[in-house]
């Protein structure tokens, strides 16, 4: 059964194929764009998925969509398509198992010649959306801290929740394909704070627990094209380090499996060139006749070998390949949080960072060296993180330091 016409919307969602990454754009384009691009598939559901995929991008690309017999589609071109297809109308044919297509039709199914043609034309320019992150209520645990950071020997008093504030972060959206063996495709998603830091990322098609809304809150300025090119060069640098760690996982994945054919490869040929060696000490007992023949049926046999064994390392060779397709600038809320950590007369105030969003604090910085630390003690006659307290004497009762 086809989908009801869209209704036609300025802005919409766009797909990219490119290996590096793109600049995020200052200007937001569409209410869909955050989710990830339907894979065409065989069957029902794959058609339906599909459908849907074209219906947003011709909704995105200001084209008029509207029913026609036999759930084909029957599409009013925008003028950059039009100009492209030299076209202003085309009827979309989306059942695989059609025989016959009315005249100037595309057969549309996944995987055909229009399917391609509409996945080019999409994948010129990224998806590009703006969001907000939703608050959660309440903004962070009622222990504050003490639900990320655990103590030895000390006491947290009370949490202090700040005021909230929205920050700008950037989500990069790939998709990102393993070939070797049984290729694997797995969307990625990449989440940069405002200075280009990595806060977080996942095998998702979007980022988890997290309710938004469109639309920037609080920040109205639109980013610099050196921020954006910065982004761009740190999003690249961090889909190469994550990459790395991927492909030593998938190299000891499909190792194994590689070794097994190998194998059982070299037992086949093994046996075989074994079999004719014997075979032509049989024919010549005293090694009076003419062994061209056999020495040639052997020969051949291990050349067969050789060659049937770089194929086998070529077809299990990894490769990667990424393809960012989306991009969504965040105002995500955050807030600042104290609480105060005590041990007898020592009473040390730490302040910290909530991710609103998801009601869930940050680790604490360390009063000593400042890095965030997930375990505090008492070092020194002070507080510290273990790495500050390794070189000192430390009290891990509270009570008199240990030797």
């Amino acid at each position: 059964m086809s989908p009801a016409p869209r209704k036609v919307r300025s802005g919409g969602r766009r797909a990219v194929g490119r290996s590096e990454a793109p600049r995020p754009p200052a200007a937001a384009s569409g209410a869909h764009a955050a989710e990830a691009p339907s894979t065409p598939g065989n069957g029902a559901a794959g058609t339906g998925s599909w459908r849907d995929f074209v219906g947003h991008w011709l909704e995105a690309r200001d084209c008029v969509v509207a029913d026609a017999a036999r759930g084909d589609w029957e599409v009013g071109l925008s003028a950059p398509l039009q100009k492209r297809w030299r076209r202003r109308r085309v009827r979309l044919v989306f059942d695989p198992l059609r025989a016959t297509l009315p005249r100037g039709a595309w057969f549309s199914a996944p995987g055909s010649g229009a399917g391609r043609k509409l996945l080019e034309v999409a994948r010129d320019q990224p998806i590009v959306t703006r969001r907000t992150a939703l608050p959660q209520v309440p903004g962070a645990p009622e222990n504050g801290l003490a639900s990320v950071c655990r103590v030895r020997g000390l006491t947290w008093g009370a949490p202090r929740l700040g005021p909230v504030r929205y920050e700008r972060r950037v989500t990069f959206h790939a998709v990102v394909t393993l070939w070797g063996g049984l290729p694997v495709q797995e969307p990625w998603v990449v989440l940069l704070g405002p200075e280009g830091e990595r806060l977080e990322w996942h095998r998702a098609t979007g980022l988890p627990e997290v309710r938004s809304r469109e639309g920037l809150y609080q920040i109205s300025e639109d980013l610099e094209p050196e921020v954006c090119d910065r982004l761009a060069a740190t999003a690249a640098t961090q889909f190469e380090g994550l990459l790395a760690e991927r492909e030593r996982e998938w190299e000891q994945a499909v190792g194994r499996r590689r070794d097994d054919e190998l194998g059982r490869l070299s037992a086949f040929f093994a046996a075989r060139v074994e079999e004719e060696e014997e075979r032509s000490r049989r024919r010549t007992p005293h090694g009076d006749g003419p062994e061209l023949e056999s020495d040639g049926d052997a020969t051949s046999l291990k050349l067969e070998w050789e060659r049937r064994a770089a194929e086998v390392r070529q077809r299990w060779a990894l490769r990667t390949e990424v393809r960012l397709w989306g991009l969504e600038e965040w105002a995500w809320p955050v807030a600042d949080i104290e609480q105060e950590l005590r041990s007898g007369a020592v009473h040390v105030r730490l302040t910290g960072r909530v991710d609103v969003a998801r009601g869930r604090p940050e680790l604490p910085p360390c009063p000593s060296c400042g890095t965030p630390a997930d375990t505090m003690i008492r070092a020194r006659g002070s507080i510290a993180c273990l790495s500050c307290a390794s070189g000192a004497p430390v009290s891990l009762d509270g009570g008199h330091p240990s030797a």
